[in-house]
């Protein structure tokens, strides 16, 4: 049985718009499947038990990225198969995944041509081991988790998504790039502790995110490694000609940016902090721990 989990929210509306598309493939090869709707954010336990596991092969997230890290808990470690059809705003996850793709197929014109597309590769199941990482050893993201200025720049772009799809967090960045003051974190990495400021902190296993930005070039979504992307604290006006650097990762070159791979991240901090996990804004208490899955997630390429 092949489970669709689809955001109806997702894309503006988008991902409820693929699903005669989807239903018509599927009928076409007498696929044996089923769509499971979300009603809000923080669906999982009753999603979850929407789903027959004694008899599900492969689970499908119809929607965004902050859709797959919410559901992408139900597969991990598990005999079955997972994937994606995008048709959230960003989109930025599949950016990182390694599949045969035709020519432009990541800016597809015709979102229909986009849907069948992946509902085929479905069909075909052909698949790769990933990675994934725990947060706490409770919840879970598939691409990328954040603190820092990106926090502020994703609360600001949410009402400008609507208009603007992926291009409101650019637009947000450049707000914040005046507003934000570098917070104050103790890290250690893989045993080795630092302190200092930073603009921005990312812990990534995928390479892209806010709207295809480049945030982590060296990041590698199956080589068993988490990299760091480490932002630290830098004046104004540098941090204004770094952000339009972040869409193709030159940033990279700047002595304030640098990049660790690592297998375990533990975060120190004041108070609370909210983290993003692709897109999905948590709130945690200091320590946090992170911890990479490796060959967690059977993804559908």
């Amino acid at each position: 049985m092949i489970y669709f989990i689809v955001n109806p929210k997702a894309g503006n509306g988008k991902a409820k718009v693929a699903i005669p598309v989807i239903e018509r493939i599927m009928n076409g090869h007498n696929a044996e499947y089923s769509f499971i709707y979300t009603e809000s954010p923080g669906d999982l336990e009753r999603v979850s038990g929407l789903i027959d596991f004694d008899i599900a092969k492969t689970v499908i997230c119809v929607g965004g990225d902050g859709t797959i890290q919410e559901y992408v808990s139900l597969v991990i470690n598990k005999n079955i198969n997972f994937g994606v059809i995008p048709a959230g705003s960003g989109n930025d996850l599949i950016l990182s995944i390694p599949m045969t793709m035709p020519e432009n197929a990541k800016k597809f014109s015709d979102f229909e041509k986009k849907i069948i597309f992946y509902t085929e590769k479905i069909i075909k199941q052909e698949i790769i081991h990933v990675d994934a990482v725990s947060v706490n050893g409770e919840n879970y993201f598939f691409n990328i988790g954040g603190t820092g200025i990106d926090i502020q720049v994703l609360k600001d772009a949410l009402p400008l998504k609507k208009f603007m799809g992926g291009g409101a967090y650019f637009i947000s960045l450049i707000k914040n790039v005046f507003t934000y003051k570098p917070m104050e974190m103790t890290m250690t990495v893989d045993g080795e502790s630092e302190t200092g400021k930073y603009v921005l902190l990312a812990i990534c296993n995928g390479a892209y995110y806010g709207g295809n930005m480049r945030i982590c070039p060296p990041a590698i979504i199956n080589d068993g490694y988490m990299t760091l992307c480490k932002i630290k604290k830098m004046p104004k006006f540098k941090v204004i000609a770094m952000f339009p650097k972040v869409k193709s990762g030159k940033h990279s070159k700047l002595k304030e940016v640098s990049f660790v791979n690592c297998s375990s991240l533990k975060l120190e901090f004041d108070g609370k902090k909210i983290i993003n996990l692709d897109g999905n804004l948590v709130e945690f208490e200091s320590p946090m721990t992170f911890e990479i899955i490796k060959d967690a997630v059977r993804f559908i390429i």
